[in-house]
C-alpha cells in the first residue's frame, strides 16, 4: 500500500469517516428540562440545517419530549408523581435529520400512533389539544415506536427542505 493509499484510507486502514453534527442528552421530564434541550439542540445543528428543517425537528421534538413530560410520569392520589427520565439523540445525515428518544415513562398508548389526519379547517367544534401526534407524524419519515420492558423507544426522520 502507498502512502497515498494510507493517507485516502484514513487511520490504521480504516476509511475516514463523514462527521456530522450530532447531540445527546439525558434529563428528567420536567418542561424546563424539556425548553432546555430544544434551546441546545437549535444551537447544535442551527448552522448545519437549514430554517425550515430545524423548526420542523424543534415542532416535532417539542411535541414528543412535551408528551413525554405531561403523560408519561407515574403515580397517584397519595404519592408525588415519578417524572421519567428522557434519553434524546439527534444526528444530521445526507437527507434529513434521525432522532430517537427513549423514555421510562408509561406506555405509549395505541391509537397514538394510529394515522391521523387534521380537522376540516372550517369546523366549529374543534377540540382544544390533540393534534400533536397529527403533526408529529405529518413532519417525520420511518417513525416506529415499540417498548421493552419499562422503557418506550420512538425513532424517526425529519427530511431535509427540498431545494
Amino acid at each position: 500500500m502507498t502512502s497515498t493509499d494510507r493517507q485516502k484510507a484514513g487511520f490504521h486502514g480504516c476509511r475516514q469517516l463523514k462527521t456530522e453534527p450530532m447531540f445527546h442528552r439525558v434529563f428528567r421530564a420536567e418542561s424546563d428540562a424539556v425548553r432546555a434541550a430544544l434551546t441546545d439542540i437549535r444551537a447544535r445543528f442551527g448552522g448545519a440545517v437549514d430554517a425550515g428543517t430545524l423548526g420542523r425537528l424543534e415542532l416535532v421534538l417539542a411535541e414528543v419530549m412535551n408528551n413525554v413530560a405531561e403523560h408519561a410520569g407515574f403515580g397517584d392520589q397519595t404519592a408525588p408523581a415519578r417524572l421519567p427520565w428522557i434519553h434524546v439523540t439527534v444526528v444530521r445525515h445526507d437527507s434529513g435529520i434521525a432522532c430517537a428518544i427513549t423514555d421510562d415513562g408509561i406506555s405509549l398508548p395505541e391509537e397514538c400512533l394510529a394515522p391521523r389526519s387534521m380537522p376540516a379547517p372550517d369546523s366549529d367544534d374543534l377540540p382544544e389539544g390533540g393534534f400533536g401526534w397529527c403533526l408529529i407524524q405529518g413532519l417525520t419519515q420511518s417513525l416506529c415506536y415499540y417498548r421493552e420492558k419499562h422503557r418506550n423507544f420512538l425513532a424517526f426522520s425529519v427530511p431535509m427542505e427540498q431545494a
